[in-house]
């Protein structure tokens, strides 16, 4: 049967044909379809297997159909070239949707094997002309049938050499067998691979899959290139730039280890050299101390009482600084033993304040404190804590001129922490200087300050101590117009509260 009962299908100049894409058969047709399939039968066209010479990319583009087909009521209109008892035809065809009674979606052909130059065939020829993309179709043997103009222009001696066979055409030939393997596997192969050129080897993206001569109908290879030699070369660059990144990450890294080892070596040094200097300045601050207060009897002249309280003073002075940098030391080299307990704020404060009293005496400056209301306690070490407060009274009253004031005051912080302030309204600082502050060693360059001898490390030591307590430093400070240091203390553990 070659027709539907009623239907005088079989007059009609027009192909007609039911192509079931599951299947690649078709399974039923007209008698103009069967002129152009050369089938003696419908029963012997039907039983012919379309799938067996497919190419991967007909297959691929007959599924798509088939989903637009179920998506939408889409049709299509293309020059197709079948191949009908492996004889090339070109027909002008029309595909649409055709639901079997099984349910599942076919496809309806209606084609012409009348070419006609409609606009869209012009302007694929147009295209295949202009594109930049290098397309050529070889044989099976790797022997070019054709090459549009930007594959021509490509090939090494364009002309005489135009018939340079896709082996020739890669640099490398273990590239080609890779290439050929793969489309010997699959029928399809994407590769990117040097490339000879006139302009000498590139980088090209070759993409092939098999298909048949439309001139012959005989099996064929057709082979697109695209030139992606900045591309490769970029990530070639980039590569590069990754492993001089690599390998200065490396460096760096040595170089970081190796300054923290002479920083542990120096810290260590220091606190052994500290440790060794105490124990001498220790008897020349207690033997200065007997002589300058006359405990074994009159000392003469009294110029000598002068001179033993002044070896005294600066014992004690020079003993202050090398307890600072034992603590930093301590510190840096990780040795720095907390012992952290609750501690009475009023206590506190009235034993730090009491140190540093006598030297705001001297200075002419005020001395105030104040406990904020809710705060009894703070937790923390307690030398370490008295040292803080410490450290930061007698630097806020070293940069107070006479008759300035500087005040204490501790209350609560965010999240149930400490906050310990000290204010003061003296020369205050810019941000520079509140950097040069914070550094060991470092002092800041003003006239007040090279009028106080030290080594600098004043805030700086408050700054550790606060941070290995898990707290943090804030300072705020403006030039002549004071400064507010504030040491925020994490809070006690719940089962101390």
């Amino acid at each position: 049967m070659t027709g539907f009962p009623g239907l005088p299908v079989d007059r009609l100049k027009t192909a007609l044909w039911v192509f079931d894409i599951d299947q690649s058969r078709v399974i039923w047709a007209n008698r103009a379809a069967l002129r152009i399939w050369r089938a003696d039968s419908l029963a012997e066209l039907t039983a012919r297997d379309m799938g067996a010479d497919m190419s991967p990319a007909v297959a691929a583009r007959l599924r798509q159909y088939q989903e637009d087909f179920n998506a939408r009521d889409a049709s299509f209109t293309e020059i197709w070239t079948i191949y009908p008892q492996g004889e090339p035809v070109t027909v002008n065809a029309v595909f649409s949707g055709a639901r079997l009674p099984d349910g599942r979606m076919a496809m309806l052909c209606e084609a012409s094997a009348e070419h006609r130059n409609t606009p869209e065939s012009l302007r694929s020829a147009d295209a295949l002309l202009h594109t930049s993309v290098m397309i050529t179709l070889y044989d099976l043997d790797g022997r070019p049938l054709y090459r549009n103009p930007a594959a021509r222009l490509a090939v090494i001696g364009v002309g005489a050499g135009a018939d340079v066979d896709l082996a020739a055409r890669f640099d490398d030939a273990a590239d080609y067998r890779l290439f050929a393997a793969a489309i010997a596997e699959a029928g399809e192969a994407r590769q990117v691979a040097r490339i000879r050129t006139i302009a000498g080897p590139r980088w090209h993206e070759l993409t092939a899959r098999t298909c048949r001569d439309p001139a012959t109908g005989a099996p064929a290879l057709l082979v697109s290139e695209t030139d992606v030699t900045a591309v490769r070369e970029y990530q070639v660059e980039l590569e590069e730039n990754r492993a001089k990144l690599e390998e200065q990450a490396r460096e760096l890294r040595e170089l970081h280890r190796a300054a923290e080892a002479a920083s542990r070596a120096k810290s260590q040094f220091l606190a052994h050299m500290s440790h060794e200097l105490r124990t001498p300045l220790n008897a020349i601050i207690g033997f200065s101390d007997v002589t300058r207060q006359g405990t074994f009897g009159p000392v003469e002249p009294p110029r000598y009482r002068d001179y033993a309280q002044l070896i005294h003073e600066s014992g004690n002075l020079l003993l202050d600084l090398i307890n600072d940098i034992l603590d930093i030391s301590k510190i840096e080299a990780g040795k720095f033993e907390l012992k952290p307990e609750l501690l009475e704020v009023r206590a506190v404060i009235e034993q730090s304040s009491r140190l540093v009293s006598g030297l705001a005496k001297e200075a002419g400056v005020k001395l105030l404190t104040d406990v904020e209301q809710g705060i009894e306690t703070l937790y923390g070490d307690s030398r370490a804590i008295k040292q803080i407060i410490i450290n930061l009274l007698s630097n806020a009253v070293k940069f107070t001129p006479n008759g300035g004031h500087v005040a204490l005051s501790i209350g609560p912080g965010p999240g149930g922490a400490s906050a310990i302030t000290v204010r003061d309204n003296g020369i205050g600082m810019d941000p520079q200087e509140i950097g040069q502050a914070l550094d060991p060693f470092r002092q800041i360059d003003s006239a007040v300050a090279r009028n106080h001898r030290g080594t600098g490390l004043g805030l700086a030591l408050v700054k550790n101590l606060v941070e290995i307590h898990g707290g943090t430093l804030d300072i705020v400070s403006r030039r002549s117009e004071g400064t507010a240091v504030t040491a925020v203390l994490p809070p006690a553990p719940q089962d101390l509260q």
